[in-house]
Parts: C-alpha cells; sequence; structure tokens
C-alpha cells in the first residue's frame, strides 16, 4: 500500500519511522509547508516524491492510503478531500475540532466507501484489553469510580507550538482528553456524560463524568506544565470488590486486586519492552486495523470514526463546562 503523508512534526516522524517497518507499507510521498524541510524529511525518510502542496497528494493515483499527521485544525479538510479523491484514512486524534466536521468525514467515508482509522492507539494495547475483559466478566463486581490524572510536561513544546493556540489545537480536553474519553468508553462499554469542569487556563482541566450505565463517577485531569522529570501519570477504576490500577498512559503493567473470602487477591500483567516500543507497536497495529479493513470491508475497525467523533463530543461539551473564574475565586 502506497502511502501519502500529510504532516511531518516530531510526531509525524515517530508515526511514519513506526508504519516504514511494516512490510505492506511503502511510504510514498509527504507534504508540509517548507520546501526546505520536507525536502529534507523526505530525504531522511527515504521518501522519493515530497511536495509543499497536499492537494497534490490527495488527487494521486498512486496513493492508496493518506495519513493525516497535522494539526487538529485541518483534520477535517485534509480528510474530507482525501476521501472524496477514494483515499484510505489515517488520522491523527482529534478526529476533528467540531461536531460538524466530524460527521462531514463520517458522510464523505461512508459515500466514497473507503476505510479510515482514528490514530487513538490505546484501544491496540494487550493490557487494556485484557482489563476490559476482566471488567466484562463483572468478577469485581459493580463499577464505582474512574480517574486517570495526567501531570504532563510542557518541555519541548515551544512557546509559538500550535498545541498553545486553542484555535488550532482545541485546548487540552479536546487536544489531549479525548484519548482518555475514548479508552474509558470502550473500557467500561458506556457513554459518558460531562457534569462539570474546572481550570486555571485552556491547557489545564479537571473534567468530572458520569458513567450512566454503571451510574458511576469519573474524573480526569490534565495540565502541560511540569519538568519532564516530574511528569506522572496514572489512572484505574474502582469496583464494588477491587481495584484496577495502573501507571502512566501507555501502561507496562496493570493490576488487579480483588477481595475473595476475605482475602486480598493481586493480579498483574506486564509488557516487557520499553514505553517507546510499546508506543511504536500500537501505531502498527491501528494501522494494520486499517490495512485488514480495506482487505476485508465487512472488517469493523476498534478506532473507528463513531468512536472517535463520540470522543470529541465528550471533550467539547466538558470544555463549555469549564469554570474557570469560580474555581480562581473560590480558591
Amino acid at each position: 500500500m502506497r502511502v501519502a503523508a500529510i504532516g511531518y512534526g516530531a510526531f509525524g516522524r515517530f508515526v511514519l519511522e513506526a508504519l516504514k517497518e511494516l512490510p505492506e507499507v511503502r511510504l510514498y510521498a509527504v507534504a508540509g509547508r517548507s520546501a526546505e524541510r520536507v525536502r529534507v524529511f523526505a530525504e531522511q525518510m527515504g521518501i522519493a516524491r515530497w511536495t509543499t502542496d497536499w492537494q497534490t497528494l490527495v488527487g494521486d493515483p498512486q496513493v492508496d492510503i493518506v495519513c493525516v499527521l497535522t494539526p487538529p485544525d485541518t483534520h477535517a479538510a485534509i480528510a474530507i478531500a482525501a476521501a472524496q479523491h477514494g483515499k484510505h484514512l489515517f488520522i491523527e486524534k482529534p478526529l476533528a475540532l467540531t461536531l460538524d466536521d466530524a460527521d462531514a468525514i463520517i458522510a464523505v467515508v461512508q459515500q466514497k466507501g473507503v476505510r479510515a482509522v482514528v490514530n487513538h492507539i490505546m484501544r491496540y494495547h494487550p493490557l487494556y484489553a485484557w482489563l476490559r475483559e476482566r471488567i466484562a466478566d463483572s468478577g469485581m463486581g459493580a463499577v464505582r469510580k474512574a480517574w486517570f490524572v495526567n501531570f504532563a510536561s510542557s518541555e519541548g513544546i515551544a512557546p509559538d507550538h500550535w498545541f498553545w493556540d486553542e484555535r488550532k489545537s482545541g485546548g487540552v480536553l479536546v487536544e489531549h482528553g479525548v484519548h482518555f474519553y475514548h479508552l474509558f468508553a470502550w473500557l467500561l462499554d458506556d457513554t459518558i456524560e460531562p457534569v462539570t469542569t474546572f481550570g486555571h487556563d485552556p491547557f489545564e482541566a479537571w473534567s468530572v463524568v458520569r458513567f450512566p450505565r454503571h451510574d458511576a463517577w469519573g474524573a480526569f485531569y490534565h495540565c502541560f506544565d511540569k519538568p519532564g522529570a516530574l511528569e506522572r501519570n496514572c489512572g484505574g477504576i474502582a469496583f464494588e470488590r477491587g481495584y484496577a490500577l495502573f501507571e502512566g498512559w501507555l501502561p507496562l503493567a496493570v493490576r488487579i486486586e480483588t477481595v475473595r473470602d476475605g482475602t486480598v487477591r493481586v493480579e498483574e500483567r506486564r509488557m516487557p519492552m520499553s514505553k517507546e516500543r510499546l508506543y511504536q507497536q500500537l501505531i502498527q497495529s491501528a494501522f494494520n486495523d486499517l490495512l485488514t479493513a480495506i482487505r476485508h470491508p465487512q472488517h469493523h475497525v476498534a478506532a473507528d470514526l463513531h468512536s472517535a467523533r463520540d470522543a470529541v463530543r465528550v471533550a467539547l461539551q466538558a470544555t463549555a463546562l469549564r469554570r474557570d473564574e469560580k474555581w480562581k475565586k473560590s480558591g
């Protein structure tokens, strides 16, 4: 499959380096805004064709798949144009910045009969899949609470980076929080209803939500203000008779604690690799899911457009519920 990448930033390079390892993938072309930078990038990656006009790539009959690796505010325009030209899509999260744009992507993908995967890689994580199976078994009783806390580093994100421009990124819940709404909706097989949100600025948010099927509460905290050495993130789910606990947004271990006959029993599963290698493998799993869907039209991908749209819905609703001023005054 010949792949054209639109975007080549630090994360774009990481994605393409992972895809380059897949035997079915040929990195055919790349587009970017700076002619010199995209030329150098193409040479470094061994990509034969480069351009500053992404529209020429989505219209190229040699291209099978378009990877949308640009800032969030551009995802919809590129994805829609590519699908209109019959290209399959691998789209970085978030799917879009508005529900109208998300719906427009879904509509043209369905109309043209192309396949698409959104890069919500956590649904491909083997440890999260194991945890989801354990939750479905109901051996720990009813779900009571769910949470994820993300003290992220801002190191490496320049002051003029698009991430800090809410018009381009959507703010922390849309740009970043969608990952965790998407994950926990899947883990708990539930929808998510935002209840309230607190934060000091668009890039800090404490989002309180409800899982209606379980009649359970959730809390998600995100900030990007820590030194790299102090970056921490962890999550978990509390049940009637147990806990599921994990460190890191891509954990290398998941721990389940349950009580049976008055005794605490512990199960733990681990991934014997570095976080960077795990990250690459999850990107590859998501892309392989897309390749399977292209070969077998009845195949349902794990990170589909509709679930990605719903994560955007939750993020937008949670953002609209922000109570910044009240938080500051009461603090």
